[in-house]
């Protein structure tokens, strides 16, 4: 009874799974079909076109209208493929000519404006260390670095005299000895650093 059961249910199976290929071999028998058909229909619609275009060239002339195409494929192929190479050269050929002018221009343009102060110096115009040993000479009584600041301005309108700058010149003559620096209340004082004057001076001076 088990065997006959068993039987039975593998032919069922083998049943369905046959049923089952049968019906995907008619789905693709029917699709490739009706894809041959229609790969049959384009096939003759191209040769019909081809046996019109056929009949056109032989009105025409063969070799007139065999010869032009491809004369003028390789013509102008030929023609632009020299004009890309033309087209191609030139911006290579440009571009150095644009940037050596540009970095020139620069150069150029930059060269004068810091040629200028060496050919100021080169003239023999006084340094800024100068003018204010100079200044505390003449007055010989101690003056604050606004007052040498007022000074040096209105002697000198034409150069860019800053405080700050002559405070610091100052106290780098007191450094090197060059001038002597005193203080009365909160205003600092500077004056020449003269021989005997250096000696007087040197105790009040230092910090």
């Amino acid at each position: 009874m088990d065997t006959s059961a068993g039987n039975t249910n593998l032919k069922s199976q083998y049943a369905a799974q046959i049923t089952a290929d049968l019906e995907r071999n008619s789905a693709e028998h029917e699709r490739l079909s009706s894809e041959i058909t229609a790969l049959q229909q384009e096939l003759s619609a191209l040769e019909n076109n081809r046996a019109l275009l056929l009949s056109m060239r032989q009105a025409l002339g063969d070799e007139a209208a065999g010869d032009v195409p491809e004369n003028t494929d390789v013509s102008s192929s030929e023609n632009g493929s020299s004009a890309a190479r033309k087209s191609a050269s030139l911006p290579a050929a440009r571009k150095p000519k644009k940037n050596t002018s540009t970095t020139t221009g620069r150069r150029k343009g930059a060269e004068p404006v810091r040629s200028r102060p060496k050919q100021a110096r080169k003239a023999g115009a006084p340094t800024l260390r100068a003018l204010i040993r100079d200044d505390l000479a003449q007055h010989g009584e101690p003056r604050s670095a606004t007052e040498v600041t007022a000074a040096l301005t209105q002697a000198f309108p034409e150069r860019e005299i800053k405080a700050t700058v002559v405070r610091s010149t100052l106290e780098s003559l007191v450094a090197k000895g060059e001038a002597h620096r005193t203080k009365q209340k909160r205003a600092v004082f500077y004056s020449t650093a003269a021989p005997q004057a250096a000696a007087d001076a040197g105790e009040p001076a230092e910090d």
